[in-house]
């Protein structure tokens, strides 16, 4: 028992970590054709002018299933990548965790817990018409629900945006803002 307390858990955690960003980073090189894997309005989607959240200038937002092409080596967690944004051929940074081999699939996928009444919109995400099901169905739901919409109205209201519709670019902005105030670079 005394021996397992000794073993440096740590450095292993730390080396295995390590192999995980070194097999990812190998896993996409220049000139690979790749697809965006998250909404456009994730704040990853915004491509940075610099692999740096807090010095990097938004040039563009990606769209889910967007396919961009690598054209740089990564650095640290972010990605070169080339794309066509609004009609625009853009150069820029994306962190490597939003980028996929193949697209993002659309088949709509139903679990036992989502029952035969949402089957056909399972695929598409809480949508409008199924919190309203749910809020009908439980007062307690219908609270948790407008606490969550007070919690990200007022957080898209704190980091520059509009309150019902963030702009991934403003938030970014935030962050970029927030990290020369702290002095963090």
């Amino acid at each position: 028992m005394e021996r397992l307390k000794r073993f440096p858990w740590r450095r292993l955690l730390a080396l295995v970590l390590a192999a995980a960003v070194l097999v990812l980073a190998a896993g996409i090189s220049r000139g690979d054709k790749m697809y965006v894997g998250v909404d456009k309005s994730s704040p990853d989607s915004v491509v940075l002018s610099e692999p740096d959240l807090f010095m990097g200038e938004p040039v563009g937002k990606l769209m889910a299933n967007q396919e961009v092409e690598t054209v740089g080596k990564p650095n640290g967690e972010y990605i070169k990548i080339r794309a066509t944004i609004d009609g625009k051929k853009v150069e820029g940074w994306v962190k490597q965790l939003v980028l996929r081999k193949q697209p993002l699939e659309s088949q709509p996928r139903v679990t036992e817990s989502g029952g035969a009444q949402h089957s056909a919109q399972a695929g598409k995400g809480l949508n409008a018409e199924i919190e309203k099901d749910m809020r009908q169905g439980s007062g307690q739901m219908d609270k948790a629900l407008k606490r969550v919409d007070d919690f990200e109205a007022t957080r898209n209201r704190l980091m520059g945006g509009d309150a019902k519709e963030p702009d991934p670019a403003k938030q970014q902005q935030h962050y970029k803002s927030f990290g020369k105030e702290g002095q963090l670079r």
